[in-house]
């Protein structure tokens, strides 16, 4: 890859990252806001589909086509980094939702909400990176 198409795609999901960040807030408030099934059910989703992802890594290698790592790999080997984009909002929406509906005032849900969607930011450049060596069949 040429460098300056290499230094593109870093500002690019540099950028992302950063718009995730900043949408964080609104989402958070709109999250804690009221109940809503299919939005939290949208971000377990997502959620589940990252770990998955991410487990790829930590299980043995391909053996042969048609075993259930083989088909995940072919489902979501397209998705990862648009997934792991989307993983700060999924769980800031997540813990909002799940934490309004147990009953924690709206102020202390959505800075938790905030918390966990920070700590998302954080962990998902290298939850990128795991989920491709995984895809790939280089981590172990």
């Amino acid at each position: 890859m040429h460098d300056f198409a290499r230094n593109l795609l870093i500002a690019l999901m540099v950028g992302a990252q950063v718009f995730a960040v900043a949408a964080l807030w609104p989402l958070s408030e709109w999250a804690v806001s009221a109940p809503r099934r299919t939005g939290f059910a949208v971000a377990l989703l997502a959620i589940a589909a990252c770990v998955a992802l991410c487990t790829l890594g930590f299980v043995p290698p391909l053996v042969r086509p048609g075993s259930w790592r083989w088909v995940l790999g072919q489902l979501l080997g397209w998705s990862p980094l648009p997934l792991f984009m989307v993983l700060p909002a999924a769980a800031c929406v997540a813990s909002g939702q799940s934490l309004a509906r147990a009953g924690l005032p709206a102020r202390y849900a959505r800075a938790t909400a905030l918390c966990v969607g920070g700590v998302a930011v954080v962990l998902a450049p290298l939850a990128t990176l795991m989920a491709g060596c995984g895809l790939a069949g280089a981590c172990l």
